[in-house]
């Protein structure tokens, strides 16, 4: 049987995987220095802490964009503003005060039944310049 050049693939558990990781820290912690040990946890335990706050959604970079400069004009955390957001959204759904009907398309996907059409977020700068633009005679050009 001849032998192949193909490189060989080891399968590892995750699990083991994830074991061997953390002997292999273990090891490198054990050669720091106490404060510097001691520093490494609690930097470990912020980001666990940490995780339990997280959420990851997916938003059009438009309206990403107009959260990061409001963020930065107001001097203002973004997920402090979202999260803001979120509390108002949600108090106004439960009071009655939106209703999403119209907004619902079917979905195809197996999991849900319906998506969002995501209306266009306009600035108030943008809305200002459609009102003018509206307002604005056109003048025919003859040549």
């Amino acid at each position: 049987m001849p032998k192949s050049n193909l490189p060989r693939r080891d399968s590892i558990d995750p699990e083991v995987s994830a074991l061997l990781k953390e002997m292999e820290q273990r090891q490198v912690d054990a050669q720091m220095p106490r404060r510097e040990r001691e520093k490494k946890a609690r930097e470990r335990q912020k980001i666990a802490d940490r995780r339990e706050r997280r959420a990851t959604y997916d938003l059009p970079p438009h309206i990403r964009n107009q959260i990061s400069d409001l963020s930065t004009r107001l001097s203002i955390p973004a997920s402090q503003l979202v999260t803001l957001a979120l509390i108002r959204f949600l108090e106004s759904f439960n009071a009655g005060g939106l209703d999403l009907g119209p907004l619902k398309t079917p979905s195809r996907s197996p999991r849900y039944d319906w998506n969002l059409v995501i209306p266009d977020l306009q600035t108030d700068d943008q809305k200002r310049n459609k009102k003018r633009s509206r307002s604005l005679p056109v003048e025919k050009v003859v040549n």
